[in-house]
């Protein structure tokens, strides 16, 4: 299982996540580093923990406010032998390119982004599954789209729907429990990813403790986003070492 830290970047600076409300986001404040440089917090993910992989949210992008890719495009030069999943709220090809273009490894294809499955079918078929991986973005369990839309809010459906597209990893992000604990939902991991066996399963949102790390890969995890817990030293890298021994 993969353990994946997050970096969320507004105007500039990575910031504290809290139950997707962005306007109330603040800069990190982190055990981890000074200050709250996102090529800076890159580098202290890959020196401290010693991971492979890092989720990057452009939340001006997401919002349609603006866009970080300059400063995506140096925390991919500047580590290039890390995996940056991207977020950047993508729905069209040519922007997906660009993050690629730009050092991404991989580009989220988020379900608010999208009001419909079809523009994710499409981005698909242009960039392949080695280049995308779609977000089911959850409220109350139910997935978010970007309105107006009349697609499903059942994970499970979606995930369904997803499997049959020819996409093969999926993150399942509770975006209100982002940043305020509470624990990931392995409940809901282990019925869809058993509804939906040919699909590896992101689980990201509220994870609190190496405890539930080990719940959650036994839930049917192949990786799990981590952010709060590691800039308030509640999971360490000794942690981290022991749950892998585990899993």
């Amino acid at each position: 299982m993969k353990v994946i830290p997050v970096i969320d970047i507004m105007g500039g600076v990575a910031v504290h996540a809290r139950r997707g409300e962005r306007s109330a986001y603040r800069p990190i404040r982190s055990v981890l580093l000074q200050g709250a440089d996102p090529v800076a917090l890159l580098r202290a993910y890959r020196e401290t923990l010693e991971c492979d992989v890092v989720y990057i949210a452009d939340l001006d992008a997401i919002m349609g406010s603006g866009e970080n890719l300059a400063i995506i495009g140096k925390m991919a030069a500047s580590e290039p032998q890390l995996e940056l999943l991207v977020d950047a709220g993508i729905h069209n090809a040519l922007q997906a390119r660009r993050l690629l273009d730009a050092g991404a490894k991989k580009v989220v294809i988020a379900s608010e982004s999208l009001t419909s499955l079809s523009s994710a079918s499409g981005l698909l078929t242009e960039l392949g599954t080695e280049s995308t991986l779609f977000s089911l973005d959850l409220k109350a369990k139910d997935v978010t789209w970007r309105e107006p839309s009349t697609e499903s809010k059942d994970p499970g459906v979606i995930a369904s729907r997803l499997l049959l597209l020819g996409f093969r990893e999926v993150i399942l992000l509770g975006m209100d429990r982002i940043g305020v604990g509470g624990g990931a939902d392995a409940e809901l991991l282990g019925r869809v990813a058993t509804a939906v066996p040919g699909i590896r399963f992101i689980v990201g949102g509220g994870i609190t403790s190496i405890k539930e790390l080990t719940l959650l890969h036994r839930a049917g995890a192949s990786g799990v986003l981590l952010a709060t817990a590691l800039h308030s030293g509640t999971i360490t890298r000794g942690d981290l070492i022991r749950v892998k021994a585990d899993v």
